[in-house]
């Protein structure tokens, strides 16, 4: 049986829209087209190492992982402080270092959406049988790995 692999990714990017379309909330939806490609995985990313740490980030951590340099991240994540999107904090171990993280609002809504998601998935995941569940699993991890390796190839 040959598989549709255009008929594929679309499906990937409907259940993508359509996860995101179960937890859209217009008034914080509305403030990403008001900022550009770049300032949104800015804003990922901050989250995701903010995630991670649990209390903001040093602005050279969020350079080094977007590849750039701090004075790019520092004019990006000013810009993002004045769309009241990211906000810097003094460490409060380290009165030297600035931490940088999401206004709590935005935060705790992509907690909320992660949670909301995380249940989705559990739910389908509960669906299939045991076979299923690990070929899923194991699919879903190779598919991933690849189209990271080549973003990372292409330097994205």
């Amino acid at each position: 049986m040959e598989c549709d692999v255009e008929q594929l990714w679309r499906d990937l990017f409907s259940v993508s829209d359509n996860m995101k379309a179960i937890y859209a909330d217009s008034r914080r939806v509305s403030m990403f087209y008001q900022v550009t490609v770049s300032q949104l995985k800015m804003v990922r990313t901050v989250y995701d190492l903010t995630s991670l740490s649990g209390t903001g980030v040093a602005l050279k951590n969020v350079a080094q992982k977007l590849g750039t340099t701090a004075a790019a991240a520092s004019e990006m994540v000013d810009m993002l402080v004045r769309k009241k999107i990211l906000e810097r904090n003094q460490d409060p171990d380290d009165r030297r270092q600035v931490r940088i993280r999401l206004v709590p609002e935005l935060y705790e809504h992509f907690k909320r959406i992660e949670e909301c998601f995380t249940e989705l998935t559990a739910e389908f995941h509960g669906t299939l049988s045991p076979e299923e569940q690990a070929l899923f699993k194991s699919c879903a991890a190779k598919f991933s790995a690849f189209v990271m390796k080549r973003a990372a190839e292409q330097g994205k």
